[in-house]
């Protein structure tokens, strides 16, 4: 653990900026409370938790603390020799408001860092730690997800990652089900009009050649997920994006609240 603070009736405060050199005032200047200026942000490091396995998990924190906090969560798969350090740690840093990404690791360091809301409003009374809890969930829920379009998920036409679900942090499987659709304007041939139907009027007659046949394959491999799409039903497997259905399994959607602490749901 290590900090920039210091413990006193049971709560982790912060120096002053101040050293003896500076306290030139007399004894009486003390007495009438001489304010000295705490050095901030406050932080502290926690211990580093091994989960016990490579997995991808929900970071959380559960904070008692006067003031705000941002959230530097340090990760990787591997300690030193002696366990006091994270081999080449990966970072990511989170505020208040942020939306938090699950993170895939075995080793995990958290640093709480505990300041004003901003440089004109004051958090009343002393910024300190009186508390740190931290968790890591691997808890899976299972949501149903209807008429995804495709265009709208990141990548190019036909290579498609399985992001913006915004009801789970990280997707861990997906059983897809593409809708099929009909090309309106693909082509006209003798008889693609017909006439005669019971009621003496014309339609536009549609077969399954006229149908646009989605096929979506998932690439597990990468993160996110991988979505390949094609029509079955052109020369060449079009690359195309459709509309689909899916039922994802994942870890819940996670959030840092007003003060700091990471929280799902």
């Amino acid at each position: 653990m290590a900090g920039n603070g210091y413990f006193a009736e049971g709560r982790y405060q912060a120096k002053s900026t101040e050293t003896w050199d500076d306290l030139t005032a007399n004894w009486d200047t003390f007495t009438n409370g001489w304010e000295l200026t705490p050095n901030l942000p406050l932080e502290f490091t926690t211990n580093i938790i091994d989960f016990g396995r490579k997995e991808t998990l929900n970071p959380l924190t559960e904070l008692s603390i006067n003031g705000i906090a941002t959230t530097t969560i340090y990760y990787g798969d591997s300690v030193d020799s002696s366990g006091g350090s994270i081999d080449s740690p990966s970072s990511v840093t989170y505020s208040p408001g942020d939306s938090v990404s699950a993170i895939e690791a075995r080793y995990f360091q958290f640093k709480i860092s505990v300041d004003h809301e901003d440089s004109a409003a004051a958090t009343s009374g002393p910024i300190t730690i009186s508390g740190i809890k931290t968790n890591l969930t691997a808890e899976i829920v299972t949501v149903a997800e209807d008429s995804i379009d495709s265009s709208t998920l990141t990548g190019t036409t036909g290579v498609r990652q399985l992001t913006a679900i915004d009801s789970l942090s990280s997707v861990r499987s997906a059983v897809i089900t593409p809708h099929a659709s009909s090309a309106l304007i693909r082509y006209v041939a003798d008889d693609y009009v017909a006439d005669g139907d019971s009621g003496g009027g014309e339609y536009v007659e549609i077969t399954e050649s006229d149908l646009i046949l989605p096929y979506i394959t998932l690439d597990k491999t990468t993160n996110p997920i991988t979505l390949y799409i094609r029509d079955l039903n052109t020369y060449g497997k079009t690359a195309i994006d459709c509309t689909f259905d899916a039922v994802l399994t994942g870890l819940a959607p996670t959030q840092v609240d007003v003060v700091g602490n990471i929280i799902e749901g």
